[in-house]
């Protein structure tokens, strides 16, 4: 299990070769490896400091919820993606008031925020790597309420099934209304209207849970 550690900590880690023996040790003391099952709840905006998670297999979706229950996705995390907005105690005074879940079947592995904030103030090499980290998702979170504020809703519903059809690499989507509804904080109402303005166009073909993308291109 340790040399499973050592592996994807060195492999996905830029400032591990930059660790002295004792952080080194230190660092695969506190880390572990954890299997979530589809649908699994990982962190939630009422958890303490889960930590920062690198997937080594799978899919983790994270988004941000209502107190009426509406959701809306901010962004997903594949293999070998790292998520520091689940370890808010790396940073004074900024809380995420986000959630993550598994998408799929996924294993991951945490590392623990406290002592990665430790190492860091300590470590120019992991405090640059956390602040570039930091940037790159916070970029990725603007881009997401840029298309929010500015993107009509069909060009969102497009983008969204484009994503979807990357990630899952296929033209035939299994998901349901509902579910895009979540994905994009929207109604389930408004999500089948577009949709099926979308089928009128011959961009997409419905069936009872699946969505075939019939024309890409047009679809961009």
């Amino acid at each position: 299990m340790n040399k499973n550690k050592i592996n994807y900590l060195k492999n996905n880690l830029p400032f591990f070769k930059d660790l002295s023996s004792e952080e080194l040790n230190n660092l695969i003391l506190i880390s572990y490896l954890k299997k979530y099952s589809k649908g699994e709840l990982i962190h939630s905006k009422n958890s303490n400091c889960t930590g920062v998670i690198l997937v080594i297999n799978g899919q983790l979706r994270s988004f941000l919820d209502s107190s009426s229950g509406k959701e809306i996705t901010m962004f997903r995390l594949i293999d070998r993606d790292i998520c520091l907005l689940s370890a808010s105690c790396v940073f004074k005074n900024l809380t995420y008031d986000i959630s993550l879940e598994a998408e799929k079947d996924s294993l991951v592995l945490i590392i623990e925020g406290a002592y990665l904030k430790k190492l860091s103030e300590s470590n120019s090499h992991v405090q640059k790597f956390l602040f570039d980290l930091t940037q790159d998702k916070l970029s990725e979170v603007m881009w997401i309420i840029e298309q929010i504020v500015f993107l009509n809703f069909d060009r969102r519903l497009a983008n969204f099934l484009l994503n979807q059809s990357y990630l899952e690499n296929s033209t035939t989507l299994k998901i349901t209304h509902d579910a895009i509804a979540n994905h994009l904080g929207s109604a389930r109402e408004v999500v089948s209207r577009m949709l099926k303005r979308f089928e009128n166009e011959g961009l997409i073909k419905m069936s009872r849970g699946t969505i075939e993308i019939i024309n890409l291109e047009k679809l961009k």
